[in-house]
């Protein structure tokens, strides 16, 4: 009988995870999905939803939920070939578990791109199957995948389905929520857009998705440095309109 495969956001990356001693660590495949459409730059939100995985992951169980994640690039993301990442704990505690995540092409000592992130350290109940979790995203893109609609000139509205959903708590899954933050962004940019992508993700997660639908917008903040900061902020307006998350973005000039 074949198995179906049903389309999933993290189940769409292919990414291998392992533990030696006291490291995670992971392994995927750039795929053209990965990529801003037109580009072949990998998008900041799909690095951050490897990391998530990965340093979600460490030596003494499966860990949920992320409480924030910044993942920084260093230089270019490589266009094709295996993304590798090493998670070294920085703080195992009661109630927190911080990982330092690295990202490269083979050689560790040379990253492309560097995160640190935090947990509340709660282990889940879920095995390591090597491959994890088995999907497929389902769309030409990662972009697509979110399946955005925008209500409001500006802003970006998403509902908590399937390819999104997180199966361990029920909200929108968090690289699925770095992502949609980083649209956010480059809608802010406006025609700066093309000019400019994004090198810095922060994203803090503060209320849990109850039902959604939510809504992303983005402003841009006032700098004197070269590039760009934008803030992005995501609601659920059935839910009050609380806040959901908060990601502040550095976009620098292509070169």
């Amino acid at each position: 009988m074949t198995e179906v495969l049903i389309p999933s956001f993290v189940g769409g990356l292919g990414i291998r995870l392992w533990v030696e001693g006291d490291l995670a660590l992971g392994q995927c495949m750039v795929e053209p999905e990965f990529f801003k459409p037109g580009t072949d730059r990998v998008r900041l939100g799909v690095l951050a939803t490897l990391v998530d995985m990965v340093a979600g992951s460490p030596a003494h169980a499966i860990i949920n939920p992320t409480v924030d994640l910044r993942v920084s690039l260093l230089e270019p993301a490589p266009t094709s070939g295996a993304i590798e990442l090493v998670t070294y704990p920085v703080k195992s505690g009661r109630q927190l578990f911080i990982g330092e995540t690295l990202l490269h092409t083979g050689d560790v000592d040379r990253p492309f791109a560097r995160s640190v992130c935090t947990f509340i350290n709660k282990p889940l109940d879920a095995e390591r199957t090597g491959l994890f979790p088995v999907g497929e995203l389902g769309h030409d893109s990662y972009d697509a995948s979110l399946q955005l609609s925008e209500p409001v000139p500006g802003t970006f509205e998403m509902d908590n389905h399937e390819v999104v959903r997180n199966g361990a708590n029920g909200t929108v899954q968090g690289g699925a929520q770095a992502l949609l933050s980083e649209l956010a962004g480059e809608r802010a940019l406006g025609e700066l857009d093309d000019e400019f992508h994004a090198v810095d993700l922060e994203i803090r997660y503060l209320n849990r998705v109850r039902t959604g639908p939510v809504r992303a917008t983005a402003e841009l903040l006032h700098g004197g440095f070269d590039g760009h900061w934008v803030r992005a902020a995501i609601h659920e307006p059935p839910a009050d309109n609380r806040i959901v998350s908060l990601t502040t973005l550095q976009f620098r000039p292509i070169t």
